[in-house]
């Protein structure tokens, strides 16, 4: 279930998942109690006093109890921390540093991947210890106690959500989805950032044509980052010791610099255009709670 999340443009809601894989399905099924209780969690108004660091700090000690209520040990959260929090940035301090972290996080993402799967590798080796039938009981156990945990704490904010292919949840879920994109509200935020932007040099209709060109160039680099560096690593070396300037090539490492610097400027006129209060991420985020209380409270 350990599974680790990629740096993203912009932060995401949680992304559901039935069983640990994709789901939505509809269904006709009743509630369970405990979906009852997540779909009157989802029809309250948002708190936002407490940090998703500090919320997840309290779901992981409640599904740790949660568990040792079947005698289990909690293997642990079912992710691996992001890049920034590996990094212990916020997300304000690495965006200073890294802006978007498609082309600047070139000299730490195989250390990052390489710290990601030994939490996965870790956490299957954990699970495959347990006896056959203490493996299946603590999977189980462990989807039982996370959705509880959305009834006590919401969903997360960024991370994934475990709920059955046919939970009546994905209805909410979809109708918030599709009632927050077609809100009016989006519109007039993405267009007054866009107005923000342009004032700063950047013609952009919407943050996908800010990120995505931005993210598709670095993919090469990253890759000849990999390549080129891994016969280095067998050879003796450590990722942790091999910079981009000691991998890529003159003309490799002059095409990414200014890749970084593009990619570094576009984020500070982002991030100026947010606190000029065109924060698209931020009225989505309010839009989608607000549409999914209606749902959930109707």
């Amino acid at each position: 279930m350990r599974t680790h999340r990629s740096l993203a443009l912009v932060g995401a809601a949680a992304v559901l998942v039935a069983g640990g894989c994709s789901g939505g399905a509809s269904t006709d099924r009743e509630p369970t109690v405990v979906e009852e209780s997540i779909i009157d969690r989802m029809a309250e108004p948002s708190d936002d006093s407490a940090s998703v660091e500090e919320t997840e700090a309290a779901r992981n000690e409640f599904v740790s109890a949660c568990m040792a209520e079947e005698d289990l040990e909690y293997l642990g959260p079912p992710e691996a921390p992001s890049m920034i929090e590996w990094l212990g940035l916020t997300e304000e301090q690495f965006g200073a540093e890294y802006g978007f972290g498609h082309a600047t996080t070139i000299d730490v993402f195989m250390v990052y991947e390489a710290f990601a799967a030994g939490e996965f590798e870790e956490y299957q080796t954990a699970l495959e210890a347990l006896p056959a039938a203490d493996r299946e009981k603590y999977v189980t156990r462990e989807r039982e106690c996370l959705q509880q945990s959305y009834a006590e704490f919401g969903f997360p904010r960024n991370g994934t959500v475990v709920l059955p292919n046919d939970s009546p949840i994905h209805e909410y879920t979809m109708h918030a989805s599709e009632a927050t994109a077609g809100d009016s509200r989006i519109t007039e935020v993405t267009e007054a950032w866009s107005a923000c932007m342009l004032e700063q040099g950047y013609d952009f209709a919407d943050r996908d044509e800010m990120g995505l060109p931005l993210q598709q160039e670095a993919e090469a680099f990253k890759s000849a980052y990999a390549s080129q560096g891994q016969a280095l690593v067998d050879a003796g070396s450590t990722w942790e010791a091999l910079g981009a300037a000691d991998v890529l090539d003159a003309e490799q490492l002059a095409e990414l610099e200014d890749l970084q610097q593009r990619e570094l400027a576009v984020a500070a006129a982002h991030r100026q255009c947010i606190d000029a209060g065109h924060d698209i991420e931020s009225v989505y985020s309010e839009v989608y709670d607000e549409h999914l209380a209606d749902a959930a409270g109707s």
